[in-house]
Formats: C-alpha cells, structure tokens, sequence
C-alpha cells in the first residue's frame, strides 16, 4: 500500500500513530513523532530544548512538563490516522469478502472462463437435480 508521505515522520520514517508515535507539532509548526522528539530534546537546567530538524528553530518547554505534555498534536494528521485505519479496516473486510463475491458473482473477461463457468452451471444443476430426487424419495 502506497504511505503518503504527510503521515510518516521524516526523521525516522515510521508512520505516525495515534498510540506510540504522535505527531506533535514545535512551535515553528514543523510535525516530528514523539519518540524523535524525545531523542532530539535537551534538558538545559529548568529548560528542556528541541531543535527542529528542518529548520534549526528552537522549541523550549518548561523541564517540568514532558514533551507530550508540552507540545500540541497535529490534529490534521491525527484525523488522518483515523481516516487511513478506517479505509484500511474496510478494505480487509472487502478482502475477506472477496471470494464469496467471487464465487457468486464472477467477471467473466474471457471465453475461457465462461467455459469453465457453464461447466460449474452444470455440475450444479445437476447437484440441484439430485437434491430434489432425493427430497422426493
């Protein structure tokens, strides 16, 4: 599946996540996951200080506060988390669905296939058939 580039963290190159790694905004409105952050983040006595990879800004927070306390989520990026595990949970429905639509409903491209397909109308005709004999006896 193509990754848009917006929701993965530039630094590490992992997607963003609305558990471990969450888009956090520096003020020079630059987005960075949490744990890059950490990573990058100073303690400088009652300061804590990150600069931003991107454009060297100095984001400085009280060291009495955590970073994800701090520092505000990228609510854009965070509605897409929810967008993309959303559309991703669908698609796996589909594909678990998929055979069953297969089977009902085949796409018949080629005459091969529909060759293959009046065989099986057949063999089930004749199972129907046999189905209703039976009912009979």
């Amino acid at each position: 599946m193509f990754i848009n580039e917006e929701l993965e963290c530039i630094v590490c190159c992992y997607e963003y996540s609305r558990s471990d790694r969450i888009p956090r905004v520096l003020h020079c409105n630059h987005t960075f996951c949490a744990p890059c952050l950490e990573k990058l983040s100073k303690l400088d006595g009652v300061i804590r200080t990150v600069s931003c990879p991107l454009c060297r800004w100095i984001t400085c927070t009280r060291a009495s506060l955590t970073l994800p306390g701090a520092l505000w989520v990228n609510t854009e990026i965070w509605d897409q988390i929810a967008e993309e595990q959303r559309v991703r949970k669908d698609k796996s429905v589909e594909n678990l669905n998929y055979p069953k639509t297969q089977l009902i409903k085949p796409d018949l491209t080629n005459s091969r296939q529909s060759g293959f397909m009046s065989t099986l109308q057949k063999i089930f005709s004749c199972v129907l058939l046999q189905e209703q004999e039976m009912e009979r006896c």
